[in-house]
């Protein structure tokens, strides 16, 4: 029920953002009145009934005295305003968008659809009662809703029917709606000429399609009329670090804290902030804007970003900066903040300690470098204990990691990884190119060890004819398989 009374609410939009224009000498009437409403003196009910005497003979006076009763949630006198109006001109189509409006409050959708009609037939080139009709269908059917809006632009081919088909898509929930609501947005001309909502929504669907270049071209459009526009600032922003230009990103990101007027900054827009920082090697900036996206999701319920990857992104930055063992704990961090962490997560810390080993083993720190390669064997160990369909992975991973453990290989501690990966390798009937590749590292190890290390030809010889199954050309295995 709260989704279809959201859908009915957008049939008001239009109203809302469309004034109504009183004749010259109805303004001042109007005025008054509204002072009346909003005083809502000690004697009320009497003042009402004035306004009532006073303008029965005058629908529009009526008509906008009833839509301010309705903005104060006054439904039961705004009817009644509507009423009048309709019982002194019963055709009177701005009455019947009172009343529809009035239904969609009530959440009746029969009543609003049908005075929303009932407006379009007593005035076909009002714009309005189309697209409250419209906003109605929408929730049924948009292809029904924008049909609805074929038949404005027949009566006014002035009106911009494309930017009000493109919202019609942009907040329906059909397949691909996305798609659809572009496909309008992109028939307008002149993008600075729409509505500034319906900017932002050309600009938020091009972004909400990966579409970041278009999606900048749109907002820019938007800030020639308005350069403060924080929603036109941020798009840009956004895209720009999307697009991983630092320096562009950076320009319109001081925009948007510094240059837009009203700006409400968001976990998510420091979220980016941190990301652009960090393309542009600002490693200290981009880890205090990361920390405060992280602290202020907590009471952020509209943001994107999750916590897990704001914390996954500090990781990357300390990364970046050299600080392992902050990288490592904001890794951490970050799987735990998942409700359920996957293979990958797991994968991606393992990699890190398999970097970090490398690197200290380059700068001849085996000590540390052992470390490391436990570490990293100990995640691939909890990877198949949690995921066991990736046991010839994590196998071949762990097989790799002690092989560096035992570079010499007398303790064979690879061993053990490389027979079970073989093992289980050996009983699938057709290979991909990846187990291929790990299969030749398998039998390779093993053909060396037993060689090498056993002084066990026969072994060796073994593994050496398998390998040339796998590896036609593997001059080793040749050599080995060719002894007496």
């Amino acid at each position: 029920m709260k989704a279809y009374k959201y859908l009915l609410i957008g049939a008001l939009m239009l109203g809302s953002s469309v004034p109504t224009f009183a004749q010259n000498d109805n303004k001042s009437i109007i005025e008054q009145g509204t002072k009346v409403i909003l005083a809502k003196g000690a004697d009320y009910n009497d003042q009402v009934k004035q306004l009532y005497k006073a303008n029965k003979k005058n629908p529009e006076v009526l008509v906008a005295l009833g839509k301010v009763f309705l903005a104060q949630k006054d439904t039961a006198n705004a009817a009644a305003f509507a009423k009048y109006a309709l019982a002194r001109n019963p055709k009177y189509a701005k009455a019947f968008l009172l009343q529809g409006d009035i239904a969609v409050t009530k959440d009746d959708a029969g009543a609003a659809a049908e005075n929303y009609q009932q407006a379009k037939y007593f005035d076909p080139k009002d714009p309005e009662g189309y697209y409250k009709y419209a906003m109605i269908l929408r929730g049924r059917s948009p292809e029904d809703a924008v049909s609805n809006l074929e038949d404005l632009r027949k009566q006014r081919p002035d009106y911009p029917v494309d930017a009000l088909a493109g919202r019609i898509y942009y907040f329906s929930s059909v397949p691909n709606h996305f798609q659809k609501a572009e496909s309008y947005f992109n028939k307008v001309q002149n993008i600075a000429s729409m509505e500034d909502e319906d900017i932002t929504r050309y600009a938020m669907t091009e972004f909400l399609l990966g579409n970041s270049q278009k999606s900048i071209d749109v907002a820019k459009a938007g800030l020639t009329k308005d350069p403060r526009r924080a929603g036109w600032n941020r798009l840009v922003f956004w895209n720009y670090t999307n697009l991983s230009d630092s320096q562009n990103a950076l320009d319109y990101a001081d925009r948007l804290f510094n240059k837009s007027d009203s700006a409400h900054i968001t976990a998510d827009d420091y979220g980016y902030y941190g990301k652009a920082l960090s393309l542009a090697k600002r490693y200290d900036e981009a880890i205090t804007a990361y920390n405060k996206a992280v602290e202020d999701l907590a009471v952020d319920s509209n943001a994107i970003a999750s916590k897990s990857v704001l914390l996954k992104n500090l990781s990357d930055v300390y990364k970046e900066k050299g600080d392992f063992n902050n990288s490592v704990a904001y890794l951490e961090k970050s799987i735990d903040a998942k409700d359920k962490p996957t293979m990958d997560d797991y994968d991606t810390m393992a990699g890190l300690y398999t970097d970090y080993a490398s690197k200290k083993a380059a700068a001849g720190d085996k000590a540390a470098a052992a470390s490391a390669f436990k570490k990293a064997d100990e995640v691939y160990a909890k990877i198949m204990e949690l995921f066991p369909n990736y046991k010839n992975y994590c196998n071949y991973m762990r097989g790799q990691i002690n092989a560096n453990l035992d570079p010499d290989s007398k303790a064979g501690l690879a061993k053990p990884y490389y027979e079970a990966l073989s093992s289980s390798l050996e009983e699938k009937a057709e290979l991909s190119s990846s187990e291929k590749a790990m299969l030749k590292q398998a039998y390779l190890y093993m053909l060396v060890y037993d060689y090498n290390v056993k002084k066990n030809t026969a072994g060796a010889k073994v593994w050496a004819k398998k390998l040339l199954v796998v590896d036609p050309e593997n001059e080793t295995a040749k050599q080995v398989a060719a002894l007496k």
